[in-house]
């Protein structure tokens, strides 16, 4: 797959850690079991049932290798992909962030291990690192030549409902509209999360 010379060029979208609560609240709250879903039906277009094994798998790999080891596209497995080791860490480490932030909505306790495992992940690899290769992994399902023609249709648009309605019915666009959507939600939560968390505890108390 070509390099998009525009995918390292992103601006981010969370500003603040008050900006980053405020989307974490409506995210987990109304929009966690999309982002499940989501997952759920990237897998299904990426059509490797390899990653439902390593996914499966992912806990018995945590106890014999590092995070960053299982992230870094580095580390061989007998009879795996390496990329396939790449793409379950990256998928499981979003289903287990999602898990760890619904849980501290809950109940945000500084001692809880939940933090400790929520910031475990984020000291593993970077957010600019996670939504990138992210990024790639649903460019390979939809291909360069429909992401480029995706932003193209959405660099000079101001997001609203009429917008939304107009992409969604442009019948070049439909084929992978909902998978393009669900990385928009992606990325949004991601930088959430990093910016959110990534403050000191102190700071993090003072603003629940």
């Amino acid at each position: 797959m070509k390099k998009n010379k525009n995918l390292n060029k992103e601006k981010n979208l969370v500003k603040s850690a008050e900006e980053a609560k405020k989307v974490l609240d409506m995210l987990v709250s109304y929009s966690k079991k999309n982002l499940e879903n989501g997952i759920s039906e990237l897998l299904d277009k990426l059509k490797n049932p390899k990653l439902d094994t390593l996914l499966d798998q992912y806990p018995d790999l945590l106890q014999e290798y590092g995070l960053e080891e299982l992230l870094s596209g580095d580390l061989e497995i007998a009879d795996t992909d390496i990329q396939d080791v790449r793409i379950a860490g990256l998928l499981s480490c979003l289903q287990l962030l999602l898990h760890f932030c619904h849980e501290l909505k809950e109940n945000l306790n500084l001692n809880n291990k939940s933090l400790d495992s929520l910031r475990y992940i984020l000291n593993s690899i970077a957010c600019s690192r996670f939504v990138h290769e992210l990024l790639l992994v649903i460019m390979s399902v939809v291909g360069t030549d429909y992401y480029e023609k995706f932003q193209m249709r959405i660099q000079n648009l101001d997001f609203d409902w009429e917008t939304a309605v107009e992409l969604d019915n442009d019948p070049e666009l439909q084929e992978h509209i909902e998978l393009m959507a669900w990385f928009a939600l992606s990325r949004l939560f991601l930088e959430s999360v990093y910016t959110y968390f990534g403050i000191p505890d102190q700071n993090l108390k003072n603003t629940t």
